[in-house]
């Protein structure tokens, strides 16, 4: 075999490598694109209206929330927090409660759930809880049932992500202020009205 032809055997072998580890780092970062668009989820959000909240929560609180973690639930990863309970209108009484919110960061995955509220950490809410079959307490409605609470208001953000009402028709949420006494009265009022 002639020198020239060894030369141009390894030259396309070299070649060949080079585009196989192209090809390689495409396909990874394919899968990992595709890993990535299979954990984020969509959600449409059936519009609760306060007194809806109020009849469905098994508890809603008055308190300062801190960052707990991720954690994998299942296929599902959740956000866990824990809300330290300054007042209570609903349900058993607790000093502290823990909750999850669909989506956030575990195992090194990332999960985003359109809807899905977010907190910040030392921030008082007044929060509207549900505690499903399994025992995972959530935030009722996602970013529904939370309320920024500050200098005697309660403030929940319009909500942009896509949301029916209880008839499917589409619907828009412009966002909820009152005070937080009002809030108060109204929870206190209809939960009376319930017994």
């Amino acid at each position: 075999m002639s020198q020239l032809r060894v030369f141009n055997e390894i030259q396309w072998l070299s070649d060949c490598s080079d585009e196989v580890e192209r090809l390689m780092r495409t396909l990874s970062s394919c899968g990992a694109l595709a890993a990535m668009l299979g954990l984020a989820h969509s959600a449409t959000l059936q519009q609760l209206s306060l007194d809806d909240m109020i009849q469905k929560s098994t508890a809603i609180v008055r308190g300062s929330v801190q960052f707990a973690g991720g954690a994998m639930h299942g296929r599902y990863i959740y956000t866990h927090y824990t809300v330290h309970v300054v007042e209570q209108w609903k349900g058993a009484p607790a000093t502290q409660i823990d909750f999850v919110v669909p989506g956030g960061t575990a195992n090194g995955l990332q999960e985003s759930i359109a809807g899905a509220p977010s907190f910040t950490n030392g921030q008082e809410y007044v929060l509207y809880l549900w505690t499903s079959r399994s025992g995972l307490t959530q935030v009722i409605g996602l970013s529904q049932g939370m309320f920024v609470s500050s200098n005697g208001m309660v403030v929940r953000p319009a909500i942009t992500d896509h949301m029916i009402d209880p008839h499917g028709a589409e619907a828009s949420d412009p966002g909820l202020q009152m005070t937080l006494n009002d809030m108060r009265n109204r929870v206190l009022t209809a939960l009376k009205g319930k017994s």
